[in-house]
């Protein structure tokens, strides 16, 4: 019993001191305005992020849709350390890109510090790191080419469907609220449909359903020419004044919000 409360108070003066220790060292939370941790600035960054994914022949993530933040510290000497992240729910969830972004930060030698008042000072940025596109990205990555989901019909086309589908469920004198979320896959097939707002879960089911069975076909999203899955997201609001609604909400169709 004796041994066990010793060591309990050896492990409290390790942390103790480990807490003094930071405490005596300034880190900033953030780079001030203006500064950039990396020589050349993002775009420099950026170019060598691929350079070193194309050299070490880093696989993507099977979830194209996988990324992970990484933070770290800029030391005084241009070196980095990880910051642990507590986080360990979104870890596993993008265990791939945690590792793929593990897996690049030790080819990177070009760190510069942060300086405030003439001095170079320790700092924390984080790194945001989304394997499927360094993967596919090209050598610039100013070139890279994103194009976003296309129905063959036109958006007119779509728009008039979608409305009329909600439209089914909205009585005389009743005002609908919605929010439709779906998903065009590499296929240019629609799926997952998602609908918020007050119509019932039945009137949802209903609206699903016949949402899925809409004929047209999307030309699906790319990046540099490789199809992948996109999310879309459109509120909607319904109610008794239908031919007003309908105008308002094909404007809003054609404005469509992407939502990567």
């Amino acid at each position: 019993m004796f041994m066990i409360m010793i060591r309990k108070v050896f492990i409290l003066i390790f942390i103790i001191s480990t807490v003094l220790i930071s405490a005596q060292r300034e880190v900033l939370d953030q780079y001030p305005h203006g500064q950039y941790f990396y020589a050349g600035g993002i775009n420099e960054f950026n170019k060598e992020v691929v350079k070193v994914v194309k050299q070490q022949k880093l696989l993507p993530c099977e979830n194209v849709g996988e990324k992970y933040t990484i933070p770290i510290i800029v030391n005084e000497n241009s070196t980095i350390n990880y910051i642990k992240d507590f986080d360990t729910i979104t870890i596993q969830k993008n265990k791939c890109a945690f590792d793929f972004a593990r897996k690049i930060m030790p080819h990177l030698k070009r760190w510069i510090p942060a300086k405030e008042n003439d001095k170079y000072i320790a700092s924390i940025t984080k790194i945001e790191i989304k394997p499927f596109y360094l993967y596919y990205s090209k050598d610039d990555p100013r070139s890279n080419e994103m194009k976003n989901p296309v129905y063959e019909k036109g958006m007119k086309s779509f728009a008039s469907e979608i409305i009329f589908i909600f439209n089914k469920k909205v009585k005389k004198n009743e005002d609908k609220y919605a929010s439709l979320t779906f998903v065009v896959n590499e296929k240019g097939e629609m799926e997952g449909f998602e609908i918020e707002g007050n119509y019932t879960e039945n009137e949802k089911k209903d609206i699903v359903d016949e949402l899925s069975r809409i004929k047209g076909k999307w030309k699906p999203a790319s990046f540099n020419g490789i199809p992948l899955k996109f999310k879309l997201r459109q509120p909607l609001r319904q109610n008794f004044d239908v031919q007003i609604e309908n105008e308002e909400n094909m404007k809003s169709m054609n404005q469509m919000m992407y939502n990567r």
